[in-house]
């Protein structure tokens, strides 16, 4: 089966195809959405397949990867030897924790090329910067060989470097370099940790699962491996990587991941990355590569590294709660809309982590569910700060007055947005932040520990206090006479917003089925904890 090589190879040849044939900006843009078009409607088959069985005939039946030794909730696996001496191997994979995510990352793709409809300013490499970054961020979500994972992690940087360098603000080299030099020295620590496991376990593990003695890059040898047990029902998985082991390995991801989420203080890229970055690379930046830092948070913390995380949920617990208050306070103070925007996506990361320091299923898929809502969410605020910009010339909250009268439309996406972040009940992230605070509450030891739940509690105050109060700058009142005449939402503009407000109603509104694929994944991390 070439079913999940299909969501690379499709925006990679996009990429080629539009530099070598994208010559006008009606050519590119059209080659892009077409391959981008084409690769949502790949990954929407993946996701529908995991809701029902209409798409086995096609794909496939939807069966549990196996090995000798066990078997994981891993699906339409696709392994290929790649240099066997040094146990690298091309495997690709889908789980209840990747699937949402692979289908996100060419929807908002796709909903942000046609965003950018009329970019005029070298469109040949602004549309095909948009399909590696497509390519790039899809590799990460679907790639199981620690190799492979990281050659696209680290791919993931040089289109965003040049998007924010190139069609950015006037800081926009300072942004871009800003961000490159952070990211990637997280991602220094993180393929520090990669060999790590490689030389400390990974044989043992390998061995294990699949009889082989070879040290190994494949990310399923571990993930089988933390599920095996022996006659007497134990866990084995310590006894191959014990937890002294875990834990500095543990730590050095998790600074990597942390890095990529953002997490407070390691944050301060990202403000200054979304205020420079164009619209659409503000969008795959906080809805797609922010995400990243949660998937690994979920994929090789939790998953691969279970005692560890069992002994440090506290550390994800305390950088998640800080992440959350600091943010919202920050956002109290913020008079640029796009700013305030980005330091609530660092408040809102901080749900992910929460989620996962609960260790216990509810919880974990509620930080899951976030990643994928405020991926939608988030889309929809950058549009919205784009759309202002230059509609406006401003993003100046306190200069953005009596919009309600003027941009109507603008305004009604704005309000339901704005509700969907603060997390209204029937709208997308409610139910990802409720199951969040159940899990938490569930998996916190007794007292004196369960009352510190209140501590993160307090953010969602704060959060629908700066909401409120840019709500009530923005939309009420009389229009300002100095922005002149504002227009409404244009033709492409619209197609963007429908498409992600109905997707934020409908995901508030029937949550099940996203949470039933998700707990095939985070229901399977309590069983390696013992």
């Amino acid at each position: 089966m070439f079913f999940l090589s299909l969501l690379l190879i499709v925006p990679f040849a996009g990429f080629v195809t539009v530099l070598a044939a994208g010559g006008s900006l009606s050519r590119a843009r059209w080659i892009a959405l077409a391959f981008s078009l084409l690769d949502t409607a790949i990954a929407g088959v993946l996701l529908l397949s995991f809701l029902g069985t209409w798409f086995d005939p096609l794909i496939g039946p939807r069966t549990a990867y196996p090995s000798p030794a066990g078997s994981f909730p891993l699906y339409y696996v696709e392994r290929y030897p790649w240099i066997p001496p040094l146990g690298m191997s091309y495997i690709l994979g889908a789980d209840g924790l990747s699937a949402p995510l692979v289908f996100l990352t060419p929807l908002l793709t796709t909903l942000a090329i046609v965003f950018s409809w009329n970019k005029d300013v070298r469109p040949r490499q602004f549309f095909a910067l948009l399909l590696l970054m497509e390519f790039s961020i899809s590799g990460v979500f679907i790639s199981f060989d620690f190799f492979l994972f990281f050659v696209f992690w680290e791919l993931v940087l040089i289109p965003m470097f040049f998007l924010i360098g190139i069609w950015g603000g006037p800081n926009r080299q300072y942004a871009s370099i800003k961000f490159l030099i952070y990211t990637h020295v997280g991602s220094v620590i993180m393929l520090l940790s990669i060999f790590a496991l490689y030389w400390n376990g990974s044989s043992a593990v390998n061995q294990a699962v699949y009889g082989s003695s070879e040290r190994t890059f494949d990310m399923t040898a571990f993930l089988i491996g933390a599920t095996l047990r022996d006659s007497l029902g134990r866990l084995i998985y310590p006894s191959l990587i014990p937890l002294a082991t875990q834990v500095p390995i543990f730590i050095a991801f998790f600074f990597g991941f942390g890095v990529k989420l953002p997490m407070v203080p390691f944050h301060t890229w990202l403000p200054d990355a979304h205020v420079e970055a164009p619209t659409a690379g503000s969008v795959i930046l906080a809805g797609l590569l922010l995400k990243m830092g949660g998937y690994g948070v979920f994929r090789i913390g939790l998953g691969m590294l279970p005692a560890a995380a069992a002994n440090l949920w506290w550390l994800l617990a305390v950088f998640g709660t800080v992440s959350m208050l600091y943010a919202s306070f920050v956002c109290l103070a913020q008079v640029d809309l796009k700013r305030l925007i980005a330091y609530s996506s660092v408040g809102h990361m901080g749900f992910v982590l929460l989620g996962a320091s609960s260790l216990v299923p509810i919880g974990i898929a509620g930080g899951i569910y976030q990643l994928f809502t405020h991926g939608l969410i988030t889309a929809v605020l950058f549009m919205l700060a784009g759309t202002i910009k230059h509609s406006a010339g401003t993003r100046d909250i306190p200069l953005l007055q009596g919009l309600g009268r003027e941009m109507p439309q603008y305004s009604a996406v704005l309000i339901v947005a704005f509700l969907a972040s603060v997390g209204l009940p029937g709208l997308a992230s409610f139910w990802s932040e409720f199951f969040v605070f159940v899990g938490w509450f569930q998996g916190l030891p007794t007292e004196p520990w369960r009352p510190l739940i209140l501590v993160p509690l307090l953010s969602l105050g704060i959060t629908a206090a700066y909401y409120v109060w840019t709500l009530h700058k923005v939309v009420m009142g009389e229009p300002n006479p100095k922005l002149g005449h504002l227009h409404d939402l244009n033709e492409h503009e619209k197609v963007s917003y429908t498409v992600l407000i109905g997707l934020i109603v409908f995901a508030g509104l029937f949550p099940l089925p996203f949470f039933g694929m998700i707990f095939d994944y985070a229901g399977t991390i309590p069983r390696l904890l013992g």
